[in-house]
């Protein structure tokens, strides 16, 4: 029998503590289980990237636009030693796997006890107080000593997901009602003069974490608000569509995604991405696809979201470089950055949990991170949205306990924290941290058509499908110019925020502090962040007047 050494990893899941919504429902050894290796990069590759894609992104950058292909990207990233190393191993135990197309991301299937065997594990099944997810997870795992120079980690391991549904509060209206979001109030008041998308190499994706919509909901939505009928793609995985009258959280994260973005870009080859709802980690899950396509889309929205203190920071780190990666090819991310304020879901119904936890993935220095706000919905001024003024939901924001600020918001942050208004004790947040978010738009009382309903539902949710639907009519702008796409627009948007203010509806008013909820049951925590002239952790730069900020970007 073939012997081997091991080095432990200190990874240790404390989710009984963390996690009182997940419940232990014994073992299960001879089930199947996918883990992935993070297969170690080139030495200093992440620096490298960053450096890469400052040159590509910046507007003042003679590369600016120079986006790289899957190939070349591969070159200068993969180490081939260690994906050969990971190879062996995995062969000389005849344990199938499958590679992307880097190889620098390798997930092999074995039964439970196989794992548990050589990684000297101990997965145990949880399921959801909810009821409809059971994972399993493993407290602690080892890494083979033959392994141990040549991968990251080991993804499906320790890191349990968050099982509370964003999707909430919804409420019935139909069309005469006043007050509510609907596409031709999103139109008019941020100016969106391009009616529709020419270029079909303009896609767009949707990430969706075990939801499913009803393209019968998606047509009578179309029909509902006047919009051009037209059908999103089902990219990968499945679509259960009879689910959508069974249970409204099914479907109505997705519902909201694909009736916005398809509202917002009409014409838009959309495609929709159910991921894995038991998987450890959706988020690399999604990378690791996109990086074996060779024609992924190039908007990308996320309006989803976990704790980033009870993330596993070596994934952190390997999901902010996948994404680096792919802002080299010209891709954009756009990612919510929560409905609770600064304190997260986990305080929602738990006042004892009052504190600074920001949203993960939102926080990853190379996403767009969008915001929520309400008023004009009533003909009111646009401000932050908050649950304790009625907007159901309060705008995450803050700052990264594990990622550092970023040099392209540098300026506006630190204007930010010499200048607001009541700032928290500084001990309670890391003022050094990457600010988020980056932009916002309104995210309170939108008409969606959900199980043939028409309801009303918040969040930044749907402000995130709603940006992203306005970066692929600007890359559709661009590439009818001859140009390139967007890709990373971070440091595009701070720099032309710091030229003219003006491009963006400069969001004044606001406090952070409260989590969503009905007025009369909100947990509002003692300390949040204000909103202020300029960036700020509620709105960002503010809510963007696209007609302005296309032109602007049209001349890079």
């Amino acid at each position: 029998m073939k012997t081997f050494a091991f080095l432990t990893l200190c990874l240790t899941s404390v989710f009984a503590s963390i996690h009182p919504d997940w419940r232990h429902v014994g073992s299960s050894p001879n089930k199947l289980h996918s883990v992935t290796f993070a297969v170690a990069q080139r030495n200093n590759f992440a620096a490298d990237c960053h450096s890469l894609l400052m040159e590509v992104s910046h507007p003042v950058s003679s590369s600016y636009g120079n986006y790289f292909s899957l190939e070349e990207i591969k070159k200068f990233s993969v180490r081939e030693e260690s994906v050969l190393a990971v190879k062996d191993w995995l062969n000389q135990r005849n344990i199938p796997f499958r590679t992307n197309l880097n190889e620098d991301l390798i997930t092999a299937s074995a039964p439970i006890s196989v794992w548990n065997n050589l990684l000297r594990a101990d997965y145990q099944n949880f399921r959801s107080v909810h009821g409809d997810k059971t994972i399993s997870r493993t407290h602690s795992y080892t890494i083979p000593a033959e392994l141990k120079d040549h991968i990251d980690f080991i993804g499906h391991t320790t890191r349990i997901p968050g099982a509370n549904s964003r999707f909430g509060f919804p409420s019935r209206v139909d069309k005469r009602q006043q007050n509510i979001v609907i596409p031709s109030l999103l139109t008019s008041y941020y100016d969106i003069t391009r009616t529709s998308v020419t270029n079909q190499a303009n896609i767009q994706g949707l990430f969706e974490a075990g939801q499913s919509y009803n393209p019968a909901d998606l047509a009578q939505f179309q029909q509902t608000f006047n919009l051009q009928q037209q059908t999103a793609k089902t990219a990968y995985g499945p679509n259960f569509p009879q689910n959508c009258s069974t249970n409204l959280d099914y479907c109505g994260e997705a519902t909201l995604d694909v009736e916005y973005i398809m509202a917002v870009a009409p014409n838009a080859p959309t495609n929709f991405y159910f991921m894995n709802p038991e998987s450890a980690d959706p988020f690399l899950d999604y990378i690791d696809l996109m990086s074996s396509t060779q024609n992924p889309p190039l908007v990308h929205s996320f309006s989803y979201g976990s704790i980033a203190t009870e993330d596993d920071q070596l994934d952190m780190t390997r999901f902010n470089t996948e994404v680096c990666k792919m802002g080299l090819r010209g891709l954009t991310v756009v990612v919510a950055a929560g409905d609770d304020g600064v304190a997260n879901y986990i305080a929602r119904n738990n006042a004892s949990a009052c504190g600074f936890q920001p949203s993960y993935p939102a926080t990853s220095p190379y996403v767009l991170a969008v915001g929520a706000t309400q008023g004009p919905e009533s003909q009111q001024p646009e401000k932050a949205c908050m649950s304790n003024t009625g907007g159901i939901v309060t705008t995450g924001g803050g700052f990264s306990y594990f990622f550092p600020r970023p040099s392209y918001q540098d300026t506006a942050v630190k204007t930010y924290l010499q200048t607001a208004p009541n700032l928290p004790p500084r001990g309670m947040y890391n003022p050094n941290g990457r600010g988020y978010p980056d932009i916002a738009a309104l995210g309170f009382n939108y008409a969606i058509v959900l199980a043939g309903q028409t309801l009303a539902v918040s969040g930044t949710s749907a402000s995130c499908p709603v940006i992203a639907g306005m970066l692929t009519l600007i890359n559709d702008a661009r590439s009818a110019a001859g140009k390139s796409s967007i890709g990373f627009v971070n440091p595009a948007l701070y720099h032309l925020h710091s030229q003219n203010p003006n491009l963006f509806h400069d969001i004044t008013q606001g406090e952070n502090n409260c989590c969503a909820g009905q007025i009369g049951s909100i947990v509002c925590c003692p300390y949040g962040f204000n909103a202020t002239t300029g960036w700020d952790p509620l709105s960002g730069l503010g809510s963007p007047k696209w007609n302005a900020l296309n032109d602007a970007l049209l001349k890079i």
